[in-house]
């Protein structure tokens, strides 16, 4: 398939990067070890980082697991600094002639899924927003851009008006340049790609999907899932703005989705479905924002936030895909964020 990512030269081909990975993390034992990433916040929608193994319950498929390793994953800086403020400090390294060099702390991706946006009023309002929020760029933070048509593109770079310049020629149905096969779904691929890109950058990383949403098929979960898996490995968490209907999918903190769960009712077969922004942001530790006020929306990801990393041994090397539920000891008016399901891995013979 075409490639049209300057950025990524060494993205010969999709279908080599997305070619699925085994789940989870395997260690020299041979033995997997799954990764839930959990964020929970409280009844104001503030972050909860003071939590303990010891208050956190897992299950797969309904089973209560034992939680083998447990982190609480930072910011990537001992103090993260509010990015929608001008005055935020980024590290500097001294070279040997005493010249002060910034560090970057922060890489993040503007990941527009222009496949998707209906109107122009609302591809307006998403370029304005966007604009507004890469103004305010960080001397440690690193943007980049890319488009699902893959029309637009830009490398990472701390230059705020070529960002914005990048944003301003996006298009409404843009004729696409990249394909993948009738079995793959092109927005998953392209993030795969993305995501091993990313897994390589010396910092925080960050995927700041904008769409209204995209379709999943019944028979592609495991699709989704690999993505999941594989932005987990590379320590990348996609953060998603719904510019779609702005109907909030996020009651008590469950992602009403089918694709990990087959016993549920299925997902609506529409072309835009934003229930599948929920489930990769919450599968990997990212945030889900929705509304009509776009730049209301990406201010509220300007923040990066920490999350706890659990991880497990699955019972069943199955080749299946399991479903996962996050509970709390003590819920305390706090709401659970975390990956829905995972794809088992197959047991070799």
């Amino acid at each position: 398939m075409c490639i049209a990512l300057r950025f990524v030269p060494a993205l010969v081909s999709l279908s080599v990067l997305a070619a699925q990975t085994p789940p989870g993390e395997t260690f020299k034992s041979g033995v997997t070890v799954i990764q839930v990433p959990v964020v929970v916040r409280d009844h104001d929608g503030h972050v909860v980082s003071n939590l303990g193994k010891d208050d956190f319950q897992l299950f797969d498929n309904g089973k209560r697991q034992q939680i083998t390793s447990f982190s609480v994953e930072d910011a990537g800086s001992p103090v993260a600094p509010d990015r929608s403020l001008p005055d935020a400090k980024a590290p500097v390294a001294q070279s040997a002639g005493g010249t002060g060099k910034l560090i970057p702390t922060r890489f993040v991706m503007y990941f527009f899924d222009d496949l998707t946006i209906r109107d122009f009023g609302d591809l307006k309002r998403i370029r304005d927003a966007a604009a507004r929020q890469l103004s305010a760029l960080q001397p440690g933070d690193r943007a980049a851009i890319f488009t699902s048509s893959c029309t637009v593109d830009l490398d990472f770079t701390n230059d705020p008006q070529k960002l914005q310049e990048v944003v301003s020629r996006i298009q409404l149905h843009p004729v696409a340049v990249c394909r993948v096969s009738r079995v793959q779904t092109l927005q998953v691929e392209l993030l795969k790609a993305v995501v091993n890109k990313m897994s390589s950058l010396p910092a925080r990383r960050d995927i700041i999907l904008v769409s209204s949403g995209f379709f999943v098929g019944h028979n592609r979960s495991d699709e989704e899932t690999d993505l999941i898996e594989t932005a987990i490995r590379a320590k990348v968490s996609i953060d998603a703005v719904d510019v779609g209907e702005a109907t909030d999918y996020t009651t008590g903190g469950v992602t009403p989705s089918n694709a990990m769960n087959p016993g549920e009712p299925p997902r609506n077969d529409n072309p835009t479905n934003p229930v599948v922004l929920v489930d990769l942001a919450h599968g990997t530790g990212g945030t889900y924002v929705t509304g009509n006020d776009f730049a209301v929306s990406f201010r509220k990801l300007a923040t990066p936030e920490s999350h706890y990393l659990l991880g497990f041994v699955p019972a069943k090397a199955d080749g299946r895909v399991h479903q996962l539920k996050v509970k709390l000891e003590n819920s305390h008016k706090l709401t659970v964020e975390a990956r829905s399901g995972y794809l088992a891995p197959q047991r070799s013979e």
